[in-house]
């Protein structure tokens, strides 16, 4: 029977366990006859052929303590997996060695321990719904904010207003000095002139083909070098533009996409805008429901745990980077940061993404939240359905119907269906069915802009 290891343990204060493994006498000489061996072959001892050499006449030569040096290393992971599995440590992420010993063998590490989540009494946590109400005056300022968009500028036949656009051949002279000589000039007509006052009102009532002699003067307190003298101007008027906005009819409405008339649209933008308003209901219900759960929450965790949100979240800004066509350093460089000091600054937001997702996963597993297979399935079709075309389908397809892309999919759904839960918890609607994957996963469509 092998000797046991002699193992101690003592909490620490940061969820982790300072642990020491000693080997017994026993197996410390069984790792000096191994080492011996390994020694023998490595190294020549004098009257002796290489790996035949006496274990005592090995020992005597090398010393206990080179002998295990030279072993040490290589039983140091088989010692410590022995010692966990001994004590039913399961450790949460890379186990640290602090320090090693040789002769009596010891290992001294620290292991991260798993987090632990105490709830509390989430589900008397009361928020009110958040009230979703689109009014048809929303569509009507959509609808002028589309018209803004695509309206043209059109050459009108009428005199020239406040607003439009003057194309002109103009020449402006001080005396004998030319201050101004253009072609095709265009101005649009403002009701005060920036720059020289009644210069914009002087074309307003002239139609194409007009001209016009007129004489301004500059202002004693104007900052050009004719302050204070007169300026003639001689303009031909060639073009007057107007812009024009859209007529809201039915032909306006089938140009904005699969509509039929307007009646047809304006139903459909009412509907997507209030699909709109619900989802950000829904996330602002969201946040003041995870807060609300975390300060009722007990939750503790080790700095690995941190440390691996961090690298996540490094390795998100990487992949930003590589797109962007730099190097991490690089990138960040750019705004002043090195690698550390970047992630230092994002260690606070870990933090917060770590506790809430230890809450929720903690709130699913409570209250027996699942995805299956086959929600799995419809997620991704529904995914790759939506693509805009066939080969940006077959490339979401490659990229998740893998084993990584499937668990991904699983952990979006997972969380979506436990949000869905907790809203219902937190607006006193927990006796309600629980939303399906589908129902929670589907997104609105975002409104026209």
């Amino acid at each position: 029977m092998t000797e046991p290891l002699t193992i101690t343990t003592e909490a620490r204060d940061d969820h982790q366990l300072d642990m020491t493994i000693q080997i017994g006498p026993e197996r410390t000489e069984e790792l000096l006859r191994r080492a011996a061996k390994i020694v023998s072959r490595k190294y020549t001892i004098p009257g002796f052929r290489p790996g035949k050499a006496p274990y005592a006449a090995v020992l005597r030569r090398f010393g206990r303590e080179r002998l295990l040096g030279e072993i040490i290393e290589e039983i140091g992971e088989e010692v410590i997996r022995e010692a966990l599995e001994s004590n039913q440590v399961t450790p949460y992420g890379q186990i640290s060695l602090s320090e090693v010993k040789l002769d009596p063998p010891t290992f001294k590490v620290v292991v991260p321990l798993p987090p632990t989540v105490e709830l509390g009494d989430y589900r008397s946590i009361r928020l009110e719904a958040p009230e979703v109400v689109v009014k048809e005056e929303e569509v009507d300022q959509w609808l002028e904010r589309v018209r803004n968009e695509r309206t043209t500028w059109q050459t009108v036949a009428r005199p020239a207003e406040v607003g439009d656009v003057v194309v002109m051949d103009i020449r402006g002279t001080v005396g004998a000095e030319v201050v101004m000589d253009n072609r095709d000039w265009q101005l649009l007509l403002k009701e005060e002139s920036g720059w020289l006052p009644g210069f914009d009102n002087a074309f307003v009532g002239l139609s194409a083909g007009d001209e016009k002699t007129f004489t301004l003067t500059y202002p004693e307190n104007s900052s050009s070098r004719y302050r204070g003298q007169a300026v003639t101007f001689q303009a031909k008027v060639k073009e007057v533009r107007a812009k024009v906005r859209p007529e809201l009819n039915d032909e306006f409405a089938r140009s904005l996409g699969d509509f039929q008339d307007m009646a047809d649209l304006r139903a459909k933008m009412l509907a997507r805008l209030t699909q709109l308003r619900t989802a950000e209901a829904e996330e602002r219900l969201n946040n003041e429901a995870i807060k609300a759960l975390l300060e009722k929450a007990t939750i503790t965790y080790p700095p690995p745990a941190v440390d691996r949100v961090l690298d996540e979240m490094i390795e998100d800004v990487k992949s930003e980077a590589e797109e962007r066509g730099y190097r991490l350093e690089e990138y960040l460089r750019l705004q002043g940061l090195t690698v550390e000091q970047y992630r230092a600054q994002l260690r606070p937001r870990a933090e917060q993404r770590l506790r809430i997702g230890l809450a929720l996963g903690e709130l699913a597993r409570i209250e027996q939240i699942s995805v299956s297979e086959e929600e799995n399935q419809a997620e991704l079709e529904r995914i790759v359905n939506s693509a805009t075309d066939r080969e940006e389908g077959k490339r979401t397809r490659e990229l998740l119907d893998t084993k990584e892309g499937r668990r991904f999919i699983t952990e979006d759904l997972l969380t979506k269906k436990t949000l869905a839960r907790l809203r219902e918890i937190v607006t006193g609607r927990a006796g309600e069915v629980t939303p399906t994957a589908a129902e929670v996963s589907e997104q609105p469509p975002a409104a026209p802009s």
